[in-house]
């Protein structure tokens, strides 16, 4: 009888002890589980209130700035902080012969009354045109480029001695602008024009054609990427880096330097026979193309 009474109590022991285990690790378990819960709650509340400050201040910055706010949104979606680039410039210059000739001259005249002085500067623009043709400028080469009537005022004292303005005629101007690819007959066009009328000759210059100009332009446009990648991977050596890619290349407008005409300046200052003496004289025009480049980069 002892005995059954002692294996009871120690079964019973067993059994108290087992669930005193149970409750212990159902504690912890729980404990945990509230943790875990508490933490990802936290967790998410942070997250959506940075976004949602994120968010308006985002939108607060494009209103004021007035930046489409579906670009901005764009921008945020492939942005990525982990991204390296490097943003480098490139450029390629070559020289070529003009081979277009632009000249620009013109009549000028003045008469008493506006009538008069278009017919004076209409005879003396004909006869302009002719002698072009008959030097060997086609028409399809001659073109109007600024036409102009002004009335001219004379400044003179009344009997009070108060200034006034006293209209004494009208001038017309009749500007033509000559653009041929006879580059070696500048000289000759513009003693044709003087000859038979012109009494200005406002600028003369030598251009590339548009088609051989774009010639030009695309064949630089590989070398000016070309310049802008060794600029790059000279750049990227002490750093232990690399090109990996290209994110973006930009082709700027081509850069051709302007020179002004020698040939203005000596019909502002010489008589109409130095003008036919003048040598003009056509020299190599540089082009220039420029590139900005982005290159994606990573460690060695």
């Amino acid at each position: 009888m002892d005995n059954r009474v002692n294996i009871a109590v120690v079964v019973g022991v067993i059994f108290v002890l087992a669930f005193a285990v149970t409750l212990t690790q159902s504690d912890k378990q729980v404990e945990s589980q509230v943790e875990s819960q508490v933490e990802s709650q936290v967790e998410s509340q942070v997250e959506s209130q940075v976004e949602s400050q994120v968010e308006s201040q985002f939108k607060s910055q494009v209103l004021e700035d007035d930046i489409p706010e579906e670009l901005i949104y764009e921008w945020l979606k492939k942005y990525d902080p982990s991204e390296q680039t490097i943003s480098v410039s490139g450029s390629a210059t070559a020289s070529s012969n003009p081979d277009s000739l632009v000249i620009v001259l013109g009549v000028e005249s003045e008469a008493k009354t506006a009538n008069d002085s278009l017919s004076q500067n209409s005879d003396s623009l004909n006869s302009v045109i002719s002698a072009l043709t008959n030097s060997g400028i086609s028409e399809d080469e001659i073109q109007t480029s600024n036409f102009s009537i002004f009335p001219i005022y004379d400044s003179i004292k009344d009997f009070s001695g108060n200034w006034q303005q006293i209209l004494n005629g009208y001038r017309v101007s009749n500007i033509l602008l000559i653009q041929t690819d006879k580059i070696n007959s500048a000289g000759d066009i513009i003693d044709a024009a003087v000859s038979s009328g012109a009494n200005r000759v406002d600028n003369i210059s030598f251009q590339l054609s548009d088609d051989k100009l774009q010639k030009i332009s695309d064949n630089l446009i590989a070398d000016a990427v070309n310049d802008a990648t060794q600029k790059a991977e000279k750049a990227l050596v002490p750093l232990n880096q690399k090109i990996v890619g290209v994110k973006s290349v930009v082709i700027h407008d081509n850069v051709i330097p302007y020179y002004d005409s020698p040939m203005r300046a000596s019909f502002d200052g010489f008589a109409e026979s130095s003008m036919k003496s003048a040598p003009i004289m056509s020299g190599d025009e540089e082009i220039t193309t420029n590139v900005s480049v982005v290159f994606y980069i990573s460690q060695e």
